[in-house]
């Protein structure tokens, strides 16, 4: 009983202070809104969702939110990126996903932010309904785990995927996966909009609800489990996927941690992006 008790608490915290979040204007165009994000010198790379010919697929933005767009070293152009992780190897090494599952290893230098293709793969068991959209990695101590999942719908539960990856030749194995459907929101839901690993294996996702380009847009931010120091993934019992954290009029789509704190990013279609901070939202 009192464990339940601690657990409301939270959830009555946290849900407070996400409707009282600053978020600060990224870009107000389409092209430049935001469905991935993770680290890169003093600032962010940042992937979108663009399909057409001529439209941004990968950019960095600094901590003064200027956004500059990096030139695609290929001719054919990746389809509607959703996600994008650092590598455990390597500083200037990345994955960005395409929400097909097909994914693009690269290098990024820091002088001149060339990118450089080293390979691609496909992540594994992805069936012709799903559409991934979040990603993202922890290292354990018996290797580094991956971690994807299609973002469902309201009819379709969601699936996450977690499994070992060798990052040298992007070999996946021990895969297993879960299947789940959160509680809100309850309409236009899509379960995953991005996934976010903390360095103690908390696994969170942003739940969203997007109703089209104009919104109105949700989002709710989820605790669904825990990736053992060993690297095996347990979620949440049913009754503890509660939403921790709600807000109103954004479309979270891209999360990264920066030590206890979460850096969100938003697509919000036709209102472009924004950016907030979510201080201290793991308690040790």
């Amino acid at each position: 009983m009192v464990k339940r008790t601690k657990i409301i608490i939270f959830f009555l915290c946290y849900f407070i202070h996400g409707q009282n979040l600053d978020w600060s204007k990224i870009h107000s165009t389409r092209e430049y809104s935001i469905s991935g994000a993770a680290k890169f010198q003093k600032g962010y790379l940042i992937v979108h969702d663009n399909k057409k010919k001529k439209q941004a697929r990968l950019s960095f933005l600094n901590y003064s939110l200027e956004i500059k767009e990096l030139i695609w070293p290929e001719k054919k152009l990746p389809y509607d990126l959703e996600g994008i992780f650092k590598t455990i190897s390597s500083n200037n090494k990345y994955v960005v996903m395409e929400s097909t599952g097909k994914c693009y290893t690269l290098t990024i230098d820091p002088s001149d932010f060339r990118i450089d293709i080293l390979n691609t793969f496909v992540l594994p068991q992805i069936s012709g309904k799903m559409n991934l959209e979040g990603i993202s990695i922890f290292n354990s101590s018996q290797g580094i785990v991956i971690a994807y999942g299609d973002r469902g719908s309201d009819t379709r539960a969601s699936t996450i995927f977690t499994a070992f990856f060798d990052e040298k030749n992007n070999n996946i194995t021990n895969i297993n996966k879960a299947v789940f459907s959160l509680p809100k929101p309850t309409k236009f839901k899509r379960n995953i909009g991005d996934i976010a690993i903390h360095d103690n294996g908390n696994v969170w996702v942003s739940a969203t609800s997007d109703p089209g380009n104009n919104g109105p847009f949700s989002s709710y931010l989820y605790n669904i489990g825990n990736i053992s120091k060993e690297g095996y993934f347990q979620i949440n019992h049913p009754d503890l996927l509660m939403p921790l954290v709600a807000v109103g009029d954004q479309k979270i789509e891209a999360m990264v941690f920066n030590k206890n704190s979460l850096i969100l990013m938003t697509d919000n279609e036709n209102f472009g992006s924004t950016m907030s901070i979510l201080k201290e939202l793991i308690r040790n």
